[in-house]
């Protein structure tokens, strides 16, 4: 096996053992309890996915305001509120860790940074 791929292992191994990822499928496991809770917040999810996607900004700015305050009313429900928090956590992982990747390496990428 190689050197990265052993790394890679590593990685996936930390990252499973790690607070964030542990606490993300506690939580999980709980909103899964919920079938119906657990529908509200995918369809949450993919609004402010499609929402982060569009291309007209004007529009984009009306939509991103209007579901900004769904998610103020929707995370009221103390395990929403966990939930989103916990993913963002996860989230926040991965960004960190693709963004000290790209930061290290010799890799001319100042097309999509500047």
């Amino acid at each position: 096996m190689s050197q990265v791929n052993e790394a890679l292992e590593g990685l996936i191994q930390a990252i499973w053992e790690g607070e964030e990822y542990k606490r993300y499928q506690e939580i999980r496991a709980k909103v899964h309890e919920q079938p119906e809770l657990e529908q509200k917040i995918h369809a949450f999810r993919k609004k402010n996915y499609e929402v982060q996607n569009r291309a007209n900004e004007r529009v984009l700015y009306d939509q991103v305001d209007g579901l900004e305050r769904e998610g103020i009313e929707f995370r009221k429900d103390p395990l929403v509120n966990e939930y989103l928090n916990a993913e963002l956590g996860i989230c926040r992982l991965f960004q960190r860790i693709n963004w000290e990747l790209v930061q290290n390496m010799d890799f001319d990428l100042g097309f999509v940074i500047d």
